[in-house]
């Protein structure tokens, strides 16, 4: 019986481990193509005066800020586990993680807002948002800081020292707390009606407006792409925060934290690519990388004879 249960434990512990490096290649990989497009996206932004005072390009180019920054934050995790570092920095690491997968959320449901404020109060939609929008900004920081900070401190102060600090490899967040399930839970949940009531009086001002037609295909796919992108950040977050630290549900605990970061490396091409605005701005380089090799290959080919150069006769 003890030696079925210690090939048991090590089985968990080799998967476990296995789960680490898979999550560390994925975040790599993840941070390099999630920021490629960051600095094409907000590069292209910067330099069009037009798009610079959009809030909408404002939100969207912090929301990949964001997206980029979980994944760097979550590379840094992986590695102060896999070199078995103190393990104070690992619980603080988890906790800069937490703080900015949370800003990831809520600036989505900013943009949700935006757009919504935008078709349903076209008038007043500018000198308000013009108004509120770094605020907004600098609450959403300020406020993931310390709710995650206001979580460390109930956590240490309930909870065992020894079990604080003991390192949660395969979850994305070591606050196994009542209270920390409890809050992150409500939050996510807040944050999705705020995203599903934004879109439902988007839809309806589109039907009574004529734009959600049958004719008109296009909005009606991009609301539908909306509601899913959104929909792969929430539930695997709710799913995460409502397990919380254990060694049970590992592969649940994996597969939702896949599904969130595939979701962050769709951000940049939901909100970003398929805007034919930002498209048009930046379709000078996806044209130079279509007529460069083009142009390189065009320029080599008069060198390339193999020798069966022809002979050309003089007049």
């Amino acid at each position: 019986m003890n030696v079925s249960t210690t090939e048991t434990q090590a089985n968990k512990s080799d998967l476990i481990q296995t789960l680490v490096v898979v999550k560390g290649s994925l975040y790599l990989a993840n941070f390099i193509f999630i920021t490629a497009l960051n600095i094409l996206i907000i590069k292209t932004v910067r330099q069009n005066s037009k798009m610079v005072k959009e809030v909408r390009y404002f939100l969207l180019c912090h929301h990949l800020l964001c997206c980029s920054l979980f994944c760097c934050s979550g590379m840094v995790s992986n590695a102060i586990q896999t070199f078995k570092v103190q393990q104070f920095w690992i619980w603080i690491t988890f906790g800069v993680q937490t703080a900015v997968a949370e800003a990831v959320l809520v600036t989505l449901a900013l943009m949700a807002i935006n757009t919504c404020l935008a078709v349903c109060w076209p008038l007043r939609y500018l000198a308000f948002v013009h108004l509120v929008k770094r605020k907004a900004i600098a609450c959403v920081w300020v406020g993931t800081i310390l709710k995650s900070a206001c979580l460390i401190i109930v956590e240490r102060t309930e909870g065992d020292s020894r079990d604080i600090y003991e390192a949660e490899l395969s979850c994305p967040t070591i606050l196994g707390s009542d209270f920390a399930k409890i809050t992150g839970s409500i939050l996510i949940l807040l944050l999705a009606a705020v995203m599903v009531t934004a879109y439902f009086l988007l839809w309806r001002e589109g039907k009574l407006s004529g734009h959600f037609n049958c004719s008109n295909k296009k909005a009606r796919k991009t609301v539908i792409i909306h509601g899913v992108q959104m929909s792969f950040h929430i539930l695997p977050s709710l799913i995460f925060t409502a397990i919380g630290k254990g060694s049970e549900h590992v592969l649940i605990k994996f597969g939702a934290f896949v599904v969130f970061l595939l979701a962050q490396s769709f951000s940049p091409v939901v909100y970003g690519l398929r805007n034919k605005e930002l498209l048009d701005k930046i379709s000078w380089l996806l044209d130079w990388l279509q007529e460069a090799p083009a142009a390189n290959w065009k320029t080599q080919k008069p060198h390339r004879t193999f020798g069966f150069q022809k002979n050309v006769q003089k007049p």
